[in-house]
């Protein structure tokens, strides 16, 4: 962003962390703010901020989606456009915070929630008119991705979470990741947006990789085969199925081709068939290139 400030002369005027504390400034704060005492609730914030735009980037709570719901709503009931990249909003709460939005005349993306900063939701909404999705495939974690090739080269589920965590892709309680919470979030978010599903990651059926051992992967190896986290979503009759699984792959699988931080996502959509969108090796630049985007894509409406 800062790249492109003459093109996109966009100012931050407060932001609030629970390590750092809260600062402010209405002409726009310095790349290097200086932090006062952190604001006692989302309301004390909003008010003295007085934003246009409200990114809410807290850590996910799978099971609830909160405090990131309530963030959301204050900001609505200001009538402040949102951008979030927190999944629990979209997989707890996505019909009912758009009604809100609507309601006080405001947008609200979330581009980022799933895949980082690559085309997902924007990929539907601008380039697939008509189009009705079916179901959908995905690689969608990247912290499995790396356990699982730590699995492989000998070492334990243990360093393998650790070196997640070096490169910094391990949800704040990395259980999520190895349990499958994070990508069932993920599979519950691009259902509601997608699909109208109305479902959280509670429905999902999920299990995650933490029975996975070097010696199965190894295993697995000499007959030409791995393993992925696989997030998956069909529609039966008027129902959308949702599930999370460590699936045995053939290596040549397009699935299996994903390795560390990349992800992939196949749509099966009725007028164009399958058609997806694959990230390679992304990092935080990544996800805030997502925040970016939704940003410029909200500044057309003002």
């Amino acid at each position: 962003m800062e790249a492109q400030r003459k093109v996109f002369p966009f100012r931050i005027v407060g932001i609030h962390t629970l390590r750092h504390g809260s600062a402010f400034d209405q002409r726009g704060l310095p790349i290097e703010p200086a932090f006062g005492p952190a604001c006692g609730t989302i309301d004390e914030f909003l008010d003295r901020a007085r934003p246009n735009i409200m990114v809410e980037i807290t850590t996910l709570n799978p099971a609830t989606g909160e405090p990131a719901i309530s963030h959301i709503r204050a900001a609505f009931a200001r009538q402040m456009h949102v951008i979030t990249a927190n999944k629990g909003p979209i997989a707890h709460a996505y019909a009912a915070l758009c009604e809100e939005a609507r309601r006080a005349v405001v947008e609200f993306r979330f581009e980022s929630t799933v895949m980082d900063g690559a085309p997902v939701f924007n990929l539907m909404r601008n380039n697939l008119p008509g189009c009705k999705i079916r179901g959908f495939t995905g690689v969608l974690n990247s912290t499995t991705n790396v356990v699982i090739q730590a699995l492989e080269n000998g070492r334990t589920l243990a360093e393998g979470i650790a070196e997640a965590q070096r490169i910094g892709v391990a949800e704040a309680d990395a259980s999520y990741d190895i349990e499958g919470w994070d990508a069932a979030a993920k599979a519950a978010a691009l259902a509601n947006v997608l699909m109208n599903a109305r479902l959280t990651p509670l429905d999902v059926d999920r299990r995650g990789i933490g029975r996975l051992t070097p010696e199965k992967l190894a295993e697995l190896k000499k007959d030409g085969k791995t393993v992925r986290l696989i997030a998956r979503a069909r529609l039966v009759g008027e129902s959308v199925k949702l599930r999370v699984r460590a699936e045995v792959l053939d290596s040549a699988d397009i699935l299996a081709s994903v390795r560390g931080t990349s992800n992939i996502l196949v749509l099966d959509t009725d007028l164009m068939g399958k058609v997806g969108t694959v990230e390679l090796s992304p990092g935080v630049e990544q996800t805030a290139y997502g925040i970016f985007s939704d940003l410029v894509d909200i500044a057309k409406t003002l």
